[in-house]
């Protein structure tokens, strides 16, 4: 087997480890690149409500998306609209792929964790 041969095997099955989720939720609506330079990219997505977005993590080392303030350096860089709970990513390594379906329309405000203190901040408009 060819060493190509190998990498595209290798690479399959490390995708099909970091995103186990089943056909029907592979539609995105929008997606969010974490990147090398700590930004998210775009900074800002617009969805409707029941959309989904998918962050995918284009660096090597750990980014998180988190919607919770309590979890924030600063939490007046994080809000999300009356009545919804916060929620967080988690870790997602170098590679890694994470998606939130909205619910409830308004502006979600977000940070990465690990990045916050260099304006890694981005926001999600969700309309009804």
């Amino acid at each position: 087997m060819s060493s190509v041969r190998v990498a595209s095997v290798a690479a399959a099955a490390f995708l099909s480890m970091v995103d186990p989720m089943p056909a029907a939720a592979q539609e995105v609506a929008a997606v969010v690149d974490m990147t090398f330079g700590l930004k998210f990219e775009p900074a800002e997505v617009r969805i409707r409500v029941g959309q989904t977005v998918e962050w995918r993590n284009r660096a090597f080392f750990a980014h998180t998306v988190t919607f919770d303030p309590a979890r924030a350096a600063d939490p007046s860089q994080v809000s999300l609209p009356e009545g919804v709970q916060p929620f967080d990513s988690g870790r997602i390594q170098g590679g890694g792929r994470w998606r939130h379906t909205f619910t409830t329309p308004g502006t979600y405000r977000y940070v990465c964790q690990p990045h916050e203190d260099h304006a890694m901040v981005g926001v999600v408009v969700v309309a009804p």
